[in-house]
């Protein structure tokens, strides 16, 4: 059996289970250790939020 994304043989068990070495497991895997979404950070005592505009005028629109 060989790793289908490189064309290598594969030669675990754990391997052929995923179809790929674990160097191109690894490689086409989303990493765990990423932070998730950012979330919305506390505000700031005096600190004003101004409301988001579907469209925010550029100086090109000017």
């Amino acid at each position: 059996m060989t790793c289908q994304v490189c064309g290598r043989p594969l030669r675990t068990q754990e391997s052929r289970a995923r179809g790929a070495g674990p160097v191109c497991w690894a490689a086409t895997r989303p990493h765990i250790h990423r932070p998730a979404a950012a979330t919305t950070p506390e505000p700031i005592p005096g600190q004003t939020e101004l409301p988001l505009q579907p469209i925010q005028p550029t100086l090109w629109s000017l």
